[in-house]
Formats: structure tokens, sequence, C-alpha cells
């Protein structure tokens, strides 16, 4: 999915994108190519799964006092349990979750911004098929039907091909969603 194709979708949605000025990412190490994407199309302010992205970047090294091994990870925002979401100033700018209760350890998401803001289009597109075909508690009872399922892992997929790798956030998602399903299913 193009960087184009992104923006234009959050903004048929009329969600506001957090872009980022050009001289605040000039100091982080960041690829040109993340850059630009964090300056021309930026991130949705908070989206599902229950993600939150901050209008200015700072590294996790200085915002949690943690050692300068932490310098590499640069905080885009945080999910639903206050883990920071970071870009791997070490690693081409993956994508990753920094797990808070367990010293900070680094969790897959994406291994580029792109794949990350692609995979975030993908998982709305699945809540909008579930609230458009099941109800509009359809993600919240998590009341979806395999092939949405499937299709949704096919997109994450198209994105990144290592976005449902073991550990992972997406693959971690998608079991809690099987998980909640079957609750709700009792």
């Amino acid at each position: 999915m193009s960087p184009q194709a992104i923006a234009a979708y959050w903004h048929t949605l009329g969600d506001p994108l957090v872009a980022y000025a050009p001289q605040a990412l000039a100091h982080l190490g960041l690829a040109p190519a993340t850059q630009d994407l964090l300056a021309t199309v930026g991130l949705p302010r908070d989206t599902a799964p229950y993600l939150s992205f901050d209008d200015s970047l700072k590294r996790v090294s200085t915002t949690y006092n943690l050692p300068s091994a932490f310098a590499q990870f640069v905080q885009l925002g945080t999910d639903g349990l206050g883990n920071p979401i970071v870009l791997n100033t070490s690693l081409n700018a993956y994508v990753e979750w920094l797990d808070h209760d367990d010293r900070f350890a680094t969790h897959y998401i994406n291994c580029s911004l792109q794949a990350f803001m692609a995979s975030l289009v993908a998982y709305r597109r699945f809540i909008e098929d579930l609230l458009a075909t099941r109800g509009e508690d359809a993600y919240l009872d998590a009341d979806f039907t395999n092939e949405q399922l499937t299709i949704l892992q096919q997109h994450l997929t198209e994105a990144d091909a290592q976005a449902l790798a073991e550990d992972g956030f997406w693959r971690l998602e998608i079991s809690t969603l099987l998980t909640n399903r079957a609750e709700f299913q009792q």
C-alpha cells in the first residue's frame, strides 16, 4: 500500500493524522524514507487496536530514564497497556513494542514504518467490515467469521511477510481476537 493510499484512507475517515516537522526528525537517525513518511503522511492520533501516537518523537532512554542501550528506540506512541511503540533505529527502523513490565523487552510489530501504517489500515478495515456485516457491537463482542479473520491475516502478511511472527504484536492481536471470540460464544 503506497503512502498516498494510506494518507487518503485516513482522510476519507476524517481521522486526523499526526505529522512531524522535518527538523524534529533530523536528529533521530532515521532513514530518509522513514522521515518522509512521518513528515508527509504521519500516524492517526488514536486507532485500533488501542494504539495512540504522540505529537513529538523522543528516545525511550530519555522518556523512561533508561540506560543508553535504549537510545536506539524512538517512541511513536503507546499501546492500550502503556507499552511504548517504537522505531528501532539500529534495525532499519523496525517498528517494535517494548514491554514495560518485562524490563522493556522488545517485540516485533513490522519491518518498516510503511508496513506498520499499511497494517493499521488493514486492521481498521477489518473492524469496518465487522461493523458493516455483523453489527455495531461486533468488534467489542469479537463477532467475526473465520473468513473475515483470514482476510485480515492475508492483508497483514501482504504488508509484512513477518507480521504474524511468533511473539509479534499482530500474532498476539489475532490470538486475543480468537480468545475473545471463544469467550463470547460460550
